[in-house]
């Protein structure tokens, strides 16, 4: 996967045939660009993807090394304020102008790190949502940074420094399905969180948070002005990236669902100009995200691929999966988009356009119309084990001051983002909720506006009425519909809350988008093969006998999704931790 692996010795000079990471047999990475610079008291290596390279860089002079790794959406702008025309420069330029804030400057999804070699000082940060991971480790000897948890993991090994399974890490992801806080399944490394950046200097290691959503106070404006804001703002995102993919002569793509962020994204571009666009949507055949899509994409002629999820089969490619999640987030979370972009070709199109998390930036992580502490257990996939990290959790849990925050922290950043990896695989990925002035901005909406979406359905009513022509996934009616009493005269609103219902009262996930159990009990190979990867793969935590029953317990008891969340656990102790 594209970003950085560098390994800086404390005392005694590195060798230089260090190997950086394991050979990727997966075959998706034939074509990337490796660069590297390297010193007897550092070795610097970045790996990645040949799209976008003038917002990408691995550059020095007597000065500086200057890594940045993704896509930076201003560029342009910062082109100009900084008076220089090579990203190495402007980063310079900035750095030297602004110290450490000029990282609030970027916008887009990027980390880097800047090196003085004047003042042997290194400066390592990730983007405000932390949707480009890095990770570090740090002991008497060495300092090591890496966009690659298996990188890290690797190199200690080939440094004869065994690494160690983090067991309370473990039951995060048997719990949570993802990690909290800064946890990884490596025991001594960590992630670099969203909206941090990390110092190392004179031996000494520091991380600090140049961004954080509880620094933005509630706004004042009235409804109408918030939904003047939140237009403008959005439109302005959407532009920024979509120009991105015209200033390299790329073709739009962008992903396309049921629910309402998809369709944000796709139709506002369309609505600014860029209506030539590929929509892509994968789910279960003849389910609604692929009815709505279709019809959407049908009636702005935009170009259309449907992948069917039917049987669950992509749901074996366990090692794959977590190869490229490094295990920190449920395999089944996004394995599916994993399987549907391999089968794209990517090659002529630029950033894959998305809507992530746009439930939640305006109003999903509110159960209140008014702010309320956050519960410890609030987002985890299993409560089974959840006593081993009750006191982790409510630790961490108690570092926000409302539910909102602590959902962003978590499950959000940490786990909803888990898609990006795999479309990082084949090129860049941008989410115009992720826009650091927009989320910002809609954080500050007082709670009791959007609770329940409705901001978000106001603001479609007031500036896009047409988008609600099409049924939203959630309610199976109209948007305009969902929070009126309009949605009881409408049949389709009840056969909704039908499947929803059966499935909330069986505790199983027999319809959907990914319906899990019933693909596990339809499809006897699936099942099958579950049940053998768990049976050839137990024995990896002989080591830990505790939480190798409790795993035993969790997968021989569980839905589909614990058992998948076991097999998780399985594959990253594989991957990190070969025997």
């Amino acid at each position: 996967m594209a970003g950085f692996t560098a390994i800086v010795s404390k005392s005694k000079l590195l060798a230089e045939n260090i190997e950086f990471r394991p050979k990727n047999k997966y075959g998706h990475e034939s074509d990337y660009i490796l660069r590297s610079l390297k010193s007897n008291k550092f070795i610097i290596e970045q790996f990645t993807n040949p799209k976008f390279q003038n917002d990408k860089t691995l550059q020095e002079d007597d000065q500086f090394i200057i890594g940045i790794e993704g896509v930076i959406l201003n560029l342009k702008s910062l082109k100009e304020i900084s008076g220089k025309d090579e990203l190495f420069n402007v980063v310079k330029s900035l750095f030297l102008s602004n110290g450490d804030d000029f990282i609030n400057l970027l916008k887009g999804d990027f980390s880097g790190f800047i090196y003085s070699k004047t003042n042997d000082f290194w400066l390592i940060f990730t983007n405000q949502t932390g949707s480009k991971r890095l990770f570090y480790f740090e002991n008497e000897e060495y300092f090591i940074f890496a966009s690659e948890l298996r990188d890290i993991s690797f190199l200690l090994n080939k440094l004869k420094l065994k690494p160690r399974l983090d067991k309370l890490a473990a039951y995060s992801l048997l719990t949570y399905g993802f990690m909290l806080k800064n946890q990884t399944l490596v025991s001594n490394v960590f992630r670099l969180t969203a909206g941090t950046k990390l110092t190392f200097s004179n031996n000494q290691l520091s991380v600090n948070e140049y961004f954080n959503l509880r620094n933005i106070s509630k706004t004042s404006d009235s409804k109408e002005v918030i939904i003047e804001k939140v237009d403008k703002l959005f439109r302005d995102a959407v532009q920024l990236e979509f120009e991105k993919d015209k200033e390299y002569g790329y073709k739009h793509i962008a992903t396309l669902s049921g629910g309402l962020d998809s369709r944000m994204t796709v139709l506002v571009a369309d609505k600014l100009g860029y209506k030539e666009q590929l929509n892509f949507t994968f789910s279960q055949s003849n389910y609604l995200d692929e009815l709505i899509s279709k019809q959407i994409a049908s009636d702005y002629k935009h170009e259309f691929l449907f992948q069917s999820l039917d049987n669950g089969n992509f749901l074996k490619e366990i090692d794959k999966t977590v190869y490229y999640n490094d295990g920190l987030v449920l395999y089944s979370g996004s394995c599916h988009l994993l399987k549907s972009l391999e089968n794209i070709n990517l090659d002529s199109y630029g950033i894959i356009h998305s809507g992530m998390i746009g439930d939640a930036v305006l109003g999903s992580f509110l159960s209140k119309p008014y702010a309320i502490k956050p519960v410890f257990s609030q987002g985890a996939y299993s409560s089974k084990l959840i006593s081993k990290i009750e006191s982790f959790s409510k630790e961490f849990c108690e570092e926000f001051d409302n539910e909102e925050l602590y959902k962003f922290y978590s499950r959000a950043f940490s786990g909803a983002l888990n898609g990006n990896l795999y479309m990082d695989i084949f090129t860049q990925t941008v989410s115009p909720f992720l826009d650091v002035d927009f989320l910002s901005y809609c954080y500050s909406i007082p709670d009791d506006l959007k609770f329940k979406h409705q901001i978000y359905l106001d603001w479609i009513a007031a500036k896009y009425p047409e988008f609600g022509n099409y049924r939203w996934e959630k309610t199976g009616v109209s948007p305009l519909k969902s929070n009126n009493w309009k949605k009881y005269l409408d049949w389709n609103f009840y056969m909704r809350m039908k499947l929803k219902f059966f499935d909330k009262l069986s505790k199983k996930m027999n319809t959907g988008m990914n319906p899990f159990d019933d693909w596990f009990e339809k499809n006897p190979d699936l099942k099958q093969f579950i049940t053998n990867y768990f049976t050839d793969n137990i024995g990896l935590l002989s080591d830990n006998q505790e939480l190798k029953t409790d795993s035993e317990s969790l997968f021989n008891t569980g839905t589909l999704n614990e058992k998948m969340q076991v097999l998780t656990l399985l594959a990253a102790v594989k991957l990190h931790f070969p025997q």
